[in-house]
């Protein structure tokens, strides 16, 4: 073997050697960019939207009648009418969100109505019984199944009530002009879905019960009644749409100042 042979060979044992151990290095490739999963939708935050629908029910009144003719009598008198109408307005509240996924919220609501008498019972016109503003105070409860929330809700109902109108019940007729604030309760069911993370739309049910309107009137030609309202029970179908935010500053735009 000549000079020139064994420097070739051991050029190509060396050169061998080194491919061998480079095969065997820790690799330099960068790792894989890490993704976040995507946040998980929570329910929790304020939010402030607007709502409307059907409402309708019954208007009940309960009237005593003296009658100072040539023969004096009192009697009592009961009626009763159903109502329909329409109800639109806004409401706002805050929900809070659990790790279970029990949902607690608190809502309130103010609406303009029109719910009145769709039959008077008198050949004279009558008296329409009619509600003129509708608001509530509510909690909800509800379980989120992510963008899907069922709940019920229960809570303080109110509203504007108003008779108005000329009755006649026995001979005598009764111009009649009275409205009243009343108080009372409101209970129902919903389900929402959150189509955005910022908004939300609704459907939901709910009865509430109140008082009707009060008051007294002289009758023509002879007699004076007094009534009171019994009961003004509306059911309420409608549906609304939330706009759904983390912050009270976030809700009215403020987020720069941290609020």
């Amino acid at each position: 073997m000549t000079f020139k042979a064994t420097v070739v060979g051991a050029l190509a044992s060396v050169l061998m050697i080194g491919a061998a151990s480079a095969a065997d290095l820790p690799s330099r490739k960068a790792p894989p960019e890490y993704i976040p999963p995507p946040p998980v939708f929570s329910w929790e935050g304020w939010h402030i939207g607007v709502v409307g629908g059907y409402g309708g029910g019954s208007s009940s009144t309960s009237s005593w009648i003296w009658d100072f003719g040539a023969v004096p009598a009192v009697w009592n008198v009961n009626t009763s009418r159903g109502t329909s109408g329409y109800l639109v307005g806004y409401e706002s509240g805050y929900t809070w969100q659990f790790s279970n996924n029990f949902v607690l919220g608190y809502e309130s609501e103010f609406s303009y109505a029109d719910v009145r008498s769709n039959n008077t019972n008198s050949w004279f016109g009558g008296v329409s019984n009619r509600l003129e503003w509708f608001g509530a105070e509510r909690l909800r409860f509800g379980y989120a199944f992510g963008r899907i929330l069922p709940y019920v809700t229960g809570g303080l109902a109110y509203g504007r009530v108003k008779a108005s109108g000329t009755d006649s019940i026995g001979g005598f007729l009764f111009p009649t002009n009275a409205s009243t604030w009343q108080a009372g309760w409101t209970v129902g069911a919903g389900l929402e879905y959150a189509f955005w993370d910022k908004f939300s739309i609704k459907a939901e049910y709910l009865y509430t019960s109140m008082k009707g309107p009060s008051g007294t009137g002289l009758a023509f030609p002879n007699g004076f009644r007094t009534f009171d309202g019994r009961g003004f029970d509306t059911h309420l179908a409608r549906v609304g749409l939330n706009y759904n935010v983390k912050s009270i500053g976030a809700l009215l735009g403020w987020d720069g100042l941290g609020l």
